[in-house]
This record gives C-alpha cells, structure tokens and sequence, in this order.
C-alpha cells in the first residue's frame, strides 16, 4: 500500500494558530497551482514533513486546502511557439492541473484572464488574434472561446465547480476599459458558462478592496447591466490592502446590498525576506509601499491567512472561501551565495526560466507586454509558498486545517502596531510612553518604549514642519516605530480633504478631463482616508484653488503632497501661491511636483517664505494637476493631492 504524504512534524517547533469559529463544513480552502506544471518540468522536487518525495497538490490537500484555481491564457507565446513564461498557462495545462485536482477529490476553479499573459489592474491586453475585434466580435469570441474551454476540461475529466469571469478587472477587460463595454464581455463569458453548465458557479474578481466604496460601486455596474454571476471576489494581500477587520465590513455589504456570495479569490504572505532562486523577489521589506502586519515567518503566513479565512467567515450565509495565491511556486533549486555550487545553480534556473516558463515572465513576452523588460526574469514569489526552497513542507501549509482546529505552539509577538501622533508647531510634545504588542495567543498589552535618544530630540526640540521617524525598543526588546506629523493650523479649508469632498475648492477644468474628486483609501492617501485625485486614459490638466482673506502680518509656508502612476510627464503639476496686493499687482510663487510614478511614494513640495504685510489683499493658493499620459504600460493616469496646507509660521 502507498503511503499516505504527512505534512505534520512532531519533531518541529509548532506554530500558534487560532482557530476560526463557525467555519461552515462546504468553505472553499482554495489553493491556486497554476505555475506548478513548469515548475515540475525544471525537476522541483516536492517534500512532505519526513522528507518522501509527493505530489504538491496532495500535500496541499493533506493541509487541509479542498479548491485548486488554475488560470488560463489563450495562447501564452509567441507566433513560433516560444513561451512568454509565468507558468505557460494554456487551456492544456489547466486540463492537466485539473485532472490531478479532480483525482484527488477536490473542487476546481477556472480563472480565465481572456488574455495571452497577466491580465490585472495594470493592463488588459486581448489576445493577439482579437486585437482588432469590435465590440461585438470580442463578445462573440469571449463565449466561443469560454465554451470551448470548459468542453475541453470536461472531455479531459475535469469537474469544474467555478468560473472565473476575467481576472482583477478594475480597470477594464480584453482592451476595453469603460463601463458598458467592459460588462457587456463580462456578461458574455458569463451567459456562455450558464449555457454550458447551469451547475457551474460564476464568480467576477477585483481587486482593492479597502477603497471605500469601490467595490460596491463595481458591482451597482454588474447589476445595471445585467451580468448574471454568482460570486463576487475580491484580491485581499495584507502588505498592499490594509487592515483585514474592514474586509468582512467590505464583504457583508456586497453581500447585503447585491444578494451576491462573497470570498477572497487570492491573498498571500512570506515566510520570510529571503530571496531562494536569484531572482529577486516582489513581496520584501527592501520594496517600497509594503506594510508587514506579520513576521515575515512561518507562523507569520498562516496567522496571516488565518485572519483572512475569519473575515470572510464572519460574512455569515455569504461568505464561501479563500484562495492562496501560488503556495507551489518554488525555485527550479534553491540558490544560495554563500554556496559553492551558486552560479551553476543561478544558471540552471535561468535556463529553466527561459525553456519552461517558470519565472514571472520570459524575454518572449517583451512585444505583448510592456512590463517585460529585463531578459531574465525568474520566479518572484518563492518567499511566499507553503514549501521552502528545497520543496519540503512548511507548517503553515496546515492553515487549512488549525484553521477549524487551532494549534498551539510558544507565546512569541506577532505585532507592533507603528504609532502615529501629531505635535503642535513650536509647542512642547512627548512621545507615546508605551506601544501596543499583539501576542499570538490573541492578546494586546501595552509594554513600555525606549526611543532612540537622537531622534526623539529632533522631533522635541524645535521641530520644523513635516513628518519624522522615531525608532524604539520595548523592554523585551521588539522594535517599535513612531510617526510624528509636526503641524500647525491649517488656514485652508478642508486642506487634507477629509470632508471627503471638495467642499472649500473650486475646480477649473477647461478640458473636461481627469474626472477631479475625492476618493477614500487610507492606502492611496499620504494621511488620513481621504485625498483629491484625477484619472484618465489620456492627459489632463485641472487646478484646485482656494482664496484666503483677512491674513495676519506674518511669514507663512505652502506646502502639499504629490503621486501618480501611468505618467510619461507630469508637465505642469505644481503648488501655487498668488499673492493680491491692494495696488491690483499680483506675485506668483511656484513649487512644481516630481511625481515619483510610483504608488504611495509621494512628492512633497514647498513654498517657504510666503510674505504677508499690511499691502496684501488675498491669497490664492492653487493645486495644478496636469500629466501626460504615458500609454506604455498603463491604463491610465493617476494622479494625488494629499495635505496642501498654508501655515503661519512667525
């Protein structure tokens, strides 16, 4: 008889995970394997907890996972035939995966991205033989294509259970990106896998999902256009979205408002910030705009995952699953620098990058995708599986399963939250005495803080405007980090936009384009929720301006933060103070923006020395929002307003 693969160690230290309560028996623990059939062509070897050589897909399943999600790409190379890497995910690939999953007695999903490659809410590129389809041929194709999929996977004994209707769509699908046209091919796929299998559930897939309001407003589209679906779900990574306790806020108003299912279609976490092919990895703390909730540690992983399975637990009757984002992405071998063997193994896996198709992408892919741009590129979410470089089980593997049951290993420090506090310009400040330690038993105590001397007495004796970074230890000796905002009165109204409106702002926009608002997403946002934004597929130039009377003898200073993606040129992005003087002259002072064209990386501009006297009559203070596009790699421009402030300073 075979012996059944274990991913239990008795010998290994045990993580600590709470159990979930009222997990219902049918709850999707979902697992998305889509690289794996390339990883498995440059001989990874996969291990259980005693070292046997198994199958992935059966090991997840001993963890508790019960769903596979497999992607699917039309035709993922080029004209020759030569692969664009990623996992090579055509429709015969996921017969395969689908096969495996099926033989083990588990659901499959199909996520069909109707691209030839990544389709997410950067891009959406159709598949190179629909590029100069219209509207309605896209239509048209969408169904064919979707029906004779699923013909394929039944013929080859795969049981779908779910379909996945594009992926990540926030920004359009198949090359169309506005609202009726982006539904009517949604509506297409999805009338298609109705027609084929009325068994089938029908799922539709976003992403940021903390964005207020965002999602919500996503699916009021789906239903005004009448796209019949039953799922609705969403992408939840804890570094980029936010605080997992407003993801069942989200959910159980998509839920209540649309009469929709609801569950998490991908979330995932490292294990640790090391790096194991030689590629450097997407998810670390040397990348910018991540924020590390957990310990980039074993137990970190699935307490992580855990709190996403309760969160979607608590949207009760709705809430059906979750789906980890490619726990079997791991290296070809495992590559170590300080090895001997380090450049022959950096090789092999360059070599099985390029010929399987197991990195991100392949220098193939270069003309189909802008993003592709180096001509190596390798795996870059290794740090992130349930299995460590050389293939062997992690305990975090079993989340599924501690997940209903719980597991109790030593008391150890899951996190800090970063304390955030605001001083009063030229006033006397302390710095918080104590931080709040979150222990992975569930409890929160506050534990008192040594600040590093030298900085705390940059941020206590005369400060000047803006933000600092104050490190410290608590006794036990866990790091602790402290954001001090040095401020004064704003003089604007509604300056950091919080109101969650433009109330206080007059808009001149002699365009008509950009579409200037106020949106609310505290991880868009430099502080607070809320921040004035444009976007648009093409270039824009609006200003924001506010007239303030009746100022005081005084120096003043202007200042505001800036970001934006999608921009070839920010032009004429700037902050602006024009000073009226009673004699009818006019001074302008300007500081323009270097958006970075990086999310959450902000520009930070300044007009110092803003001189008021009995000879001034008003001053204007303008937000100019003006980009050009930058069509390559992109669906649009995006641009940020956060904090414009105007302070006396003496």
């Amino acid at each position: 008889m075979k012996k059944s693969p274990t991913t239990i160690n008795p010998q290994a230290e045990k993580i600590t995970v709470l159990p979930v309560n009222n997990i219902p028996d049918d709850f999707i623990m979902g697992v998305d394997v889509s690289s794996l059939v390339s990883v498995e062509a440059g001989r990874a070897k996969f291990y259980d907890a005693n070292g046997m050589a198994s199958d992935p897909i059966a090991l997840l399943k001993a963890g508790g996972a019960n769903a596979v999600r497999i992607r699917v790409w039309n035709n993922p190379n080029t004209n020759d035939g030569r692969t664009y890497g990623g996992g090579a995910n055509d429709i015969e690939v996921a017969c395969n995966l689908g096969k495996r999953a099926t033989s083990l007695g588990m659901k499959v999903l199909i996520d069909f991205h109707y691209s030839d490659f990544w389709a997410d809410p950067n891009k959406q590129t159709p598949p190179k033989g629909w590029e100069k389809f219209s509207l309605e041929e896209k239509q048209k194709a969408i169904a064919e294509y979707t029906t004779g999929s699923l013909a394929k996977l039944k013929k080859a004994g795969v049981k779908v259970s779910m379909v996945q209707v594009g992926n990540e769509i926030n920004n359009g699908l198949c090359g169309e990106i506005y609202d009726a046209e982006v539904c009517s091919l949604v509506k297409a796929g999805a009338d298609a896998v109705r027609a084929f299998d009325k068994n089938i559930q029908i799922a539709v897939h976003y992403t940021d999902p903390l964005s207020e309001g965002y999602l919500e407003h996503k699916a009021s589209l789906l239903e005004k256009y009448g796209v019949d679906y039953d799922v609705f779900g969403t992408s939840y990574y804890p570094y980029w979205h936010g605080d997992v306790k407003k993801l069942s806020v989200v959910l159980r108003k998509l839920s209540n408002f649309y009469n929709k299912k609801v569950m998490v279609m991908e979330v995932s976490y490292p294990f640790t910030d090391e790096d194991g092919d030689g590629f450097g990895n997407v998810v670390s703390t040397m990348s910018a705009n991540q924020e590390f909730k957990y310990p980039l540690t074993v137990e970190g992983q699935a307490i992580a995952v855990r709190d996403v399975i309760d969160a979607v637990v608590k949207v009760k009757g709705a809430g059906i699953g979750v789906f980890y984002w490619e726990p079997a992405w791991i290296p070809p071998k495992h590559f170590d620098l300080s090895r001997n063997d380090a450049e022959k193994v950096l090789a092999y896996n360059q070599n099985c990058w390029a010929q399987n198709g197991s990195g991100w992408a392949t220098f193939n892919a270069r003309d189909y995708d802008k993003e592709v741009k180096s001509a190596v590129n390798g795996g870059t979410w290794d740090n992130q599986a349930f299995f460590d470089f050389d293939g062997k089980v992690l305990d975090s593997i079993n989340v599924w399963n501690y997940a209903r049951t719980g597991s109790k290993g030593d008391l150890k420090v899951v996190h800090i939250d970063d304390l955030r506090v605001e001083f009063a310009y030229g006033k006397q400040n302390e710095l918080p005495a104590t931080a709040k330690v979150a222990y992975n038993d569930g409890s929160i105590v506050d534990e008192a803080v040594d600040w590093h001397r030298a900085q705390a007495e940059t941020v206590l004796i005369h400060p000047d405007f803006g933000e600092y970074k104050v490190t410290g230890k608590t006794k036990k000796g866990d790091d602790v980090t402290c954001y001090v905002n040095v401020t004064a009165s704003n003089l604007l109204v509604n300056g950091n936009f919080e109101k969650g409106t433009l109330e206080g702002w007059t808009i001149t926009n002699d365009l008509g384009k950009g579409n200037p608002k106020v949106d609310k997403n505290n991880q868009n946002a430099k502080e607070g929720l809320c921040y004035a934004t444009g976007w648009e597929p093409d270039n824009f130039d609006f200003t924001l301006s506010q007239e303030l009377k009746g100022l005081d003898k005084g120096e003043y200073k202007c200042f505001a933060s800036f970001e934006g993606t999608g921009i070839k040129n920010p032009s004429e992005t700037c902050l602006v103070a024009e000073i009226k003087r009673k004699n009818g002259k006019i001074e302008v002072l300007k500081a323009n923006a270097t958006v970075p064209n990086q999310w959450k990386k902000f520009d930070r501009v300044e007009i110092p020395n803003v001189m008021v006297d009995d000879s001034v009559d008003t001053i204007v203070v303008k937000v100019r929002m003006a980009v050009e596009f930058a069509k390559d790699g992109a669906n649009g421009a995006w641009l940020v307003c956060d904090d414009v402030n105007f302070l006396l300073v003496k």
